[in-house]
């Protein structure tokens, strides 16, 4: 796309407004258009039936509405969860993934062109990381699999930042993309049913308690010893357990919000007794819900999925005997590698 054109999918209302006016046209117009846009997703200029021609025919000149180059869509033959392979402007690709469920659509989203995280367990990060997404390229993959389910009668219901990427290192354009999502002239999406998932980026969750964003948070977690922590996540050495556990004890105490963890069963990691045991002291230090998450393998390693034995073993040292608030993450996706961990970048064609 021509550089002297603007990304109109770029601008909240106010920013539109405002180019509105300096453009010559009506004030009002600000309100329409961001509603053609973010409300009813289309995406010619020349679909906004109450903008006039003149006017259409001005922002047809000067600015444009990015769309995405859709190169690869898999559906799981076990659970129906489609994913969504998407070519940017400039060439780099992202994985998208929508979860079906019996009662409600949860898409997955990306925020980066890979990650710098680099989980050890998580096949993202080994595929190197290239940029953030810009404010459009995290809206537009909700915009572009939102008309393709309006097409059935279905709608996004639920918005996870699970995808591609560290979301609370893109922080300021996902703040952004989701005051957009959530605005009430554009979908309208309830920032109560959009979920951060963040490693632990210390600095990105003060933001958010300063910003007082009533979204969700998920926090992955994986283990509770700094020292194996470190070998899963190795933004851990930045941001210690300690540390970690310091801003989410401030987090739940200013927005009294229930904390999502997200935890990881590697095969002779972290699935011992001990293991269960100091998880559930951390547990019991917050209003939480803890999700255990069997692995999900991918090739970049050589890590193992537990035997089914100790899984429940794990899973009942929590549950019966310390009371933790947990639950056994259903897996989906994982014949499509859609799966919590197995998102990457492909090379474009």
């Amino acid at each position: 796309m021509e550089d002297f054109k603007l990304n109109l999918l770029n601008l909240d209302e106010k920013e539109l407004t405002d180019y509105i006016l300096a453009s010559g046209m009506k004030k009002f117009y600000g309100k329409q258009i961001f509603n053609w846009l973010h409300g009813k997703l289309i995406r010619n200029i020349n679909d906004m039936s109450n903008i006039s021609l003149k006017d259409r025919e001005m922002l047809f000149e000067k600015t444009y509405i990015p769309l995405f180059n859709l190169m690869d869509h898999k559906v799981s033959k076990i659970d129906g969860t489609e994913k969504f392979l998407f070519k940017l402007e400039d060439g780099n690709t992202i994985e998208t993934v929508l979860l079906k469920h019996k009662t409600r659509n949860t898409l997955c989203v990306s925020t980066q062109v890979g990650c710098p995280v680099k989980c050890a367990f998580c096949a993202t990060g080994a595929s190197g990381f290239e940029r953030n997404l810009d404010v459009h390229e995290i809206i537009n993959q909700v915009y572009t699999i939102e008309r393709r389910l309006r097409n059935k009668g279905e709608s996004v219901n639920n918005i996870v930042f699970m995808g591609m990427g560290e979301p609370l290192l893109n922080i300021n354009n996902l703040m952004k993309a989701i005051i957009l999502l959530s605005h009430e002239n554009g979908l309208n999406i309830s920032k109560r049913k959009i979920t951060i998932s963040t490693s632990g980026i210390v600095p990105g969750i003060e933001k958010l308690l300063e910003e007082k964003l009533p979204v969700e948070l998920a926090v992955s977690l994986h283990a509770v010893f700094n020292e194996k922590r470190d070998q899963l996540i190795p933004i851990n050495k930045r941001f210690p357990l300690e540390d970690l556990f310091t801003v989410l004890k401030e987090y739940q105490r200013i927005t009294n919000r229930r904390i999502t963890f997200e935890y990881i069963l590697i095969k002779e990691f972290n699935v011992s007794d001990t293991d269960a045991n100091v998880l559930a002291d951390f547990m019991h230090e917050f209003d939480h819900t803890l999700n255990l998450i069997p692995y999900n393998p991918v090739v970049e390693n050589d890590f193992e999925r537990p035997s089914q034995k100790k899984i429940e073993k794990f899973y009942n040292i929590l549950k019966n005997d310390r009371k933790v608030n947990v639950v056994i993450r259903g897996e989906k996706g994982t014949d499509i590698d859609g799966a919590c961990g197995q998102l990457r970048q492909r090379n474009a064609k």
